[in-house]
């Protein structure tokens, strides 16, 4: 089985190439999801201007929910363990002065305003920890592709590098590459 078999709709974007322009290899579009095209790019030499604003990615239905839900902060547990502490020392300040006798009511009293203190100082951070994240979702995306982008050209480029005694650069190999992916065999038929 190849490594390298992409199913584009298991990816969070769909790739949007403009009328009457080659449709690339399903790999181009995989590693470079969410990717932000200069208004004069060419991936080949033959491709049709493009319009400006030109939407080059969309939402891929059910997959861009996905994406961002298998990648979510998992609930923790400090939450409820701050939160529980917390209650502790509610309950602690609540039941002292009538369990404790003599001065262990105000020992009682100090115990539980600091574990109520405690919990709840933990609880304002455990929540704003889980709040940070990827503000915008097209950032996630980008530095989700550039990392695999990445992974596979570092990959790559040393399978060519132990397979032949040819010396090619990294950025040449690079340059190859994504030319291929566009090149007229890599898709059926042209985007109409």
């Amino acid at each position: 089985m190849d490594k390298h078999v992409v199913e584009l709709e298991a990816l969070p974007l769909r790739f949007s190439p403009p009328d009457g322009w080659r449709k690339p290899d399903p790999l181009f579009i995989s590693l470079h999801q969410g990717e932000a095209f200069a208004d004069d790019w060419m991936p080949y030499p033959e491709a049709p201007a493009i319009p400006p604003s030109w939407p080059w990615w969309e939402e891929n239905g059910t997959s861009w929910y996905r994406f961002f839900r298998e990648r979510a902060p998992l609930p923790t547990r400090a939450l409820g363990n701050w939160f529980s502490l917390a209650a502790l020392g509610l309950f602690m300040f609540a039941v002292s002065p009538f369990a404790l006798p003599g001065w262990y009511i105000a020992v009682g009293g100090v115990a539980s305003l600091v574990l109520l203190a405690l919990g709840i100082r933990g609880v304002i951070r455990a929540m704003k920890r889980q709040a940070t994240g990827p503000l915008e979702p097209l950032d996630a995306i980008r530095a989700w592709a550039q990392k695999r982008r990445d992974e596979y050209f570092a990959q790559a480029y040393a399978a060519v590098r132990r397979e032949g005694p040819q010396e090619t650069s990294l950025e040449a190999f690079i340059a190859w590459q994504e030319a291929a992916w566009w090149d007229e065999n890599s898709a059926t038929a042209e985007n109409s």
